[in-house]
Parts: C-alpha cells; sequence; structure tokens
C-alpha cells in the first residue's frame, strides 16, 4: 500500500508531497540526475526539473514491490510515460512533443512509512535515443558517433603512451 499510495502522491506533481514520501535525510540515486540528492531541497529541485520537462509525467506501479524478511528494503518494476514538452535541464536538452516511455527499477530502504534511501536504475540509452540525444542503433547518426569515438580513443591511446 506504501507503494501505491507513494506514486500515486508523485502523479500528482506537487512538490509539497515530498515529506510524506521521503524522511528528512533522504539519500536519492537516480540515473537521470548527474549527482546523488541528500535532502528534501536537492529532491525537490530534481522532481521539479523532471515535471517540467514532462509535465503529464505518470508512475505506473508494473511489479512488486518486493519486501525484503524484515520490511525495511524493497524493490519495485515502475513505469513512466508522458510527453516530453517542456526542456530537461539539466542538461538542457529541447522539448521534443514526443512520448516518452521506459521502466526502471527501483531499490528502497525504508524508515516507518516513508522512504529514506532510494537507488533508480533506468536505461538512460533508451530515454535519450527517444529524447533525440542519442542516436538510435543502425542508424547513420550511430555510425557517425561511432567514428567520432575512434578518433577520440586514438587520441586517448596517444596520451597514454606520452
Amino acid at each position: 500500500a506504501l507503494f501505491e499510495h507513494f506514486y500515486a502522491l508523485m502523479n500528482e506533481r506537487d512538490p509539497r508531497h515530498i515529506p510524506t514520501i521521503f524522511t528528512e535525510d533522504i539519500e536519492f540515486q537516480d540515473d537521470a540526475w548527474p549527482e546523488t540528492m541528500k535532502g528534501y531541497a536537492e529532491v525537490e529541485r530534481f522532481f521539479t526539473a523532471l515535471w517540467r520537462a514532462v509535465p503529464d509525467l505518470r508512475f505506473e506501479l508494473v511489479e512488486g514491490p518486493y519486501l525484503a524478511e524484515d520490511g525495511r528494503c524493497a524493490a519495485a518494476r515502475v513505469r513512466i510515460d508522458g510527453t516530453m514538452t517542456g526542456s530537461a535541464d539539466p542538461p538542457g536538452f529541447a522539448p521534443t512533443d514526443t512520448r516518452l516511455t521506459t521502466e526502471f527499477g527501483g531499490f528502497y530502504e525504508l524508515e516507518g512509512e516513508r522512504i529514506k534511501r532510494e537507488r533508480v536504475i533506468v536505461n538512460m540509452n533508451e530515454v535519450g535515443i527517444q529524447m533525440g540525444a542519442v542516436p538510435a542503433p543502425g542508424s547513420r547518426g550511430e555510425r557517425l558517433g561511432v567514428a567520432i569515438q575512434h578518433l577520440t580513443a586514438r587520441r586517448m591511446r596517444k596520451r597514454v603512451k606520452a
């Protein structure tokens, strides 16, 4: 019930719910964010940026939660879906007006009825392709990226030998 409540609150896209969901000393690591977040202010900054980029973002519990025997840890598979009508900042990607859909694995440490630690593992390559930031497999953009990587790798090898 805690996770259904958690994601129902997240779907309201209201940062005032953060203290209801997380402990004050929350430590939150998400592959979609450049650093580990600590405390309400940093978590609020993350979700505000996420909701600005994808204002209709929806979370759906797909599988789980799977609870540890002591009830203090849990894991779940979650689907997110929404339209990228705003910029994604950081890093500064422009809106695409396209749907973004992916699943992530969430790993949680609980303290009472709130989350003390959260780790979200998401395939950012898949998200990057949907956002137009990463070329699709087999595309001309991917072939160009591989060629650039080969040039960069050659320079890196020369630096290591020097």
